[in-house]
């Protein structure tokens, strides 16, 4: 299946706000792993990624939702891993 194809069944079967909130844990898993890789290796390059992968995240977790619910566990969950 192409990457053409899940979207077409992505948008088939799930609510924008769902995308959306997907996508912002993605961000957010990203954003975790690039706190990890600074931290063993103390490369500015992957902090700067970090900081732009978890404003994809926040920027995603705003538009799933209006009362900001997404935003505020998408937040606490990245929070829970980089505690440095």
């Amino acid at each position: 299946m192409t990457i053409l194809d899940e979207a077409r069944v992505e948008l088939a079967h799930k609510t924008r706000a769902q995308i959306e909130e997907e996508t912002a844990y993605k961000w957010a898993a990203r954003a975790v792993a690039a706190h990890e890789r600074y931290q063993q290796t103390s490369q500015v390059r992957w902090l700067r990624d970090f900081e732009h992968y978890l404003d994809e995240a926040a920027e995603h977790a705003a538009l799933a939702d209006s009362t900001g619910a997404v935003l505020g566990a998408v937040l606490a969950w990245t929070r829970q891993y980089n505690q440095s």
